[in-house]
């Protein structure tokens, strides 16, 4: 048999050098590259995982919570239900009277799932860490596809990566990273329903933003709110035949609220009247904002401490009698609390104005529960104006393509900034905060390659 020239015993040293590297060379091609950034982004992922943990192995307390959504799922396991006890928000809960909705039920129902495959919190961990490392190529492949640069989807990827206020949450149970990872899936399919007009991809996103609002209930209002906008941009670009224009929105809202539906209906069952969301809403509402009825009122987040007169105040003159449950109170709660905001809606307006401090840097959040910072924290603050700074740069140019990020941030931002803020609520968003801010500095790196000619 004829021998081939091309191997290296036929070949001298250098061209044999040479032709390992014509081997090795697509895998360095623009094709492969890629991937492997992709990949050294996720292996950076687990890196920040490490930290996590070690403190929990260290003995370091996680998902604390008695409403949070570990100890929903531990007493959902345990047969008593979909309960929890939580007196700093519901003083009349007992051993008869636990029923809840303080948390949305995706990350209750997943922990609980979790926590029959091994029960451990250990377990209920890896599974934020799932959300937290599955969101990284999601985010990659919104961009790509999406016709932006592999610099700038690589870009976004890392910038969730490496986010503190992200990797903070994986210890704590209150279904951010899983809203965020439903969020971006979410927005996946709802720009690829927009490049290819087909029914799937909205039922699809329906479904999954679906999923991201029984996580965290921001998301009900930011997917109304981009399936009206769709709606609306159709009409507007093609008036005629608006009737066929209306179907691809109406498949994504039926589906949003198809999804959605069990989540109002067994809160409906179990407490007599609907809950939208969390039964904390009402509770919130109140809480954020009682200090605005004082004459020395300063902007400021209100810490459960603080609050507590105010509640037991509230309760003390009103008539309840010691036997309502989460329903009933919220109603107290929402009545109150709005009652407030009546008399001093300006007062709200400046409150609510300054919530995007502590929503975006945790502004008087680490004062309000009388905890020192940390270098974390700073290094989290820089991150933030960081990402700020890229995002204004983002929402500068190509709104026109980039509107389902900003919609979503806008709506986002402003439901959190209208009840009660901190930055781990970022997080639920922070899929289309990397997005925008590293189409900011693609923006930015664009303007200075290529600068506008001067005119002479």
């Amino acid at each position: 048999m004829r021998s081939n020239p091309h191997t290296l015993e036929d070949v001298k040293p250098h061209k044999g050098i040479l032709h390992i590297l014509d081997i090795l060379k697509p895998i360095f091609s623009r094709e492969h590259a890629d991937k492997q950034w992709l990949t050294g982004i996720i292996i950076i992922g687990i890196l920040f995982l490490i930290p996590t943990y070690v403190s929990y192995f260290n003995g370091q307390l996680i998902f604390p919570s008695d409403g949070g959504a570990w100890a929903i799922a531990s007493n959902l396991i345990n047969g008593k239900g979909y309960s929890a006890c939580a007196t700093d928000y519901f003083p009349f809960c007992n051993s008869t009277n636990q029923a809840t909705a303080m948390r949305e039920p995706i990350p209750v129902l997943l922990m609980a799932l979790a926590m029959l495959i091994y029960p451990s919190k250990v377990s209920g961990m890896i599974l934020q860490s799932l959300f937290y490392l599955a969101t990284i190529p999601v985010i990659y492949a919104i961009l790509k596809k999406n016709n932006s640069s592999i610099p700038t989807a690589l870009l976004a990827a890392f910038l969730w990566a490496v986010s503190i206020p992200v990797t903070s949450q994986v210890d704590n149970g209150s279904g951010d990273l899983a809203a965020a990872f439903f969020f971006s899936l979410g927005l996946f399919f709802f720009l690829k329903g927009f490049r290819e007009s087909k029914t799937k991809d909205w039922i699809i996103s329906g479904v999954l933003m679906g999923l991201a609002a029984l996580s965290r209930t921001v998301f009900l209002g930011v997917s109304i709110g981009l399936g009206l906008a769709f709606l609306i941009k159709k009409l507007v670009e093609r008036p005629r035949n608006s009737g066929k224009q209306l179907i691809p929105a109406l498949f994504f809202l039926i589906t949003v609220a198809i999804v959605f539906s069990p989540w109002v209906i067994r809160n409906t069952l179990v407490f007599g009247k609907p809950i939208i969301g969390s039964s904390l809403t009402g509770y919130n509402i109140f809480r954020m904002n009682f200090i605005i009825t004082d004459d020395t009122f300063s902007p400021h987040y209100v810490g459960a401490k603080e609050a507590y007169p105010a509640l037991m105040n509230l309760i003390k003159n009103s008539n309840l009698t010691g036997l309502e449950n989460e329903a009933q109170m919220q109603s107290v709660y929402m009545k109150a609390g709005l009652q407030i905001i009546e008399q001093y809606p300006v007062r709200y307006l400046v409150l609510s104005l300054y919530r995007f401090m502590p929503l975006w840097f945790d502004l008087s959040v680490n004062e309000a529960y009388d905890s020192r910072y940390y270098l974390a924290d700073y290094i989290a603050i820089v991150q933030q104006i960081f990402l700020l700074l890229g995002v204004l740069f983002g929402v500068s140019r190509g709104f026109g393509k980039n509107w389902p990020f900003i919609l979503s941030l806008v709506l986002g931002c402003g439901a959190y900034m209208a009840i009660d803020s901190q930055m781990r609520y970022l997080v639920d968003l922070m899929p289309a905060v990397v997005i925008l801010s590293a189409l900011g500095v693609s923006n930015v790196v664009s303007f200075f390659n290529n600068p506008k000619p001067q005119v002479k």
